[in-house]
């Protein structure tokens, strides 16, 4: 008998609290809402939210204290892989010589069937050096021979575009090691067979020699792993 009354009871104050609680609810809700129409204030709407949702805007609070951490976290997801043997990492571009081609790292025969390739014992653009890339003559490097002193090569890359001007061409043998020699500047080399319409190993190779104009050191950006 007790426990029906105190069941009765119970279901009579929640009614109650539902009576009352639902227009005390709208009302505060009401008052935030015109306090954001009618006060160009942020800080005051936060102060009349404060009276009647202490928690909701302790919540919103702590959320935009947070933003600290979201940058840390985009910092974290912008900063670029350094690229690796076997990757295509940019595009090379002659446009004097019609020549637009992807770039890989390494110039063996799977690197060059798609594309340029970077002699992986050359360094990356942007280090001081000799970025060394090559390419088949029948394929991506067929017209190189079309491209004179002062004309611009780009490479667009992963991490950046560099500029070079061409600063000499000329015809080396097969056995001059010079073509990998490494440089004191940041300079590129682009060779390929010659004769250009030979079919098979040539015993010379055609030569571009290009300086820096323009890019990023590689030390400025900001790799993976990169202490």
């Amino acid at each position: 008998m007790n426990n029906k009354i105190s069941q009765k009871n119970r279901a009579k104050r929640q009614r109650i609290a539902t009576l009352f609680g639902i227009p005390i609810l709208l009302f505060a809700s009401g008052v935030t809402l015109l306090s954001l129409a009618f006060f160009d204030n942020v800080s005051y709407a936060f102060y009349i939210s404060r009276m009647f949702f202490p928690q909701e805007v302790a919540i919103a609070h702590t959320n935009l204290s947070d933003s600290s951490v979201l940058a840390e976290e985009t910092t974290t997801a912008n900063q670029l892989s350094f690229p690796k043997y076997g990757d295509e990492y940019g595009t090379l571009s002659v446009d004097a010589a019609g020549i637009s081609s992807p770039v890989f790292v390494g110039d063996d025969a799977t690197q060059l069937l798609d594309g340029a390739g970077q002699y992986y014992g050359s360094v990356f653009p942007g280090d001081i050096g000799n970025t060394v890339i090559t390419g088949h003559t029948n394929t991506v490097f067929k017209t190189l021979g079309e491209a004179q002193i002062g004309d611009a090569i780009r490479l667009e890359l992963t991490y950046g575009t560099y500029m070079y001007k061409i600063s000499n061409t000329e015809i080396k043998s097969n056995t001059d090691e010079s073509i990998l020699a490494p440089s004191e500047e940041q300079i590129l080399t682009l060779y390929t067979y010659y004769p250009f319409d030979y079919i098979g190993n040539t015993p010379d190779r055609y030569v571009v020699t290009a300086k820096l104009v323009e890019g990023k050191p590689l030390s400025e950006i900001n790799f993976q792993g990169a202490s």
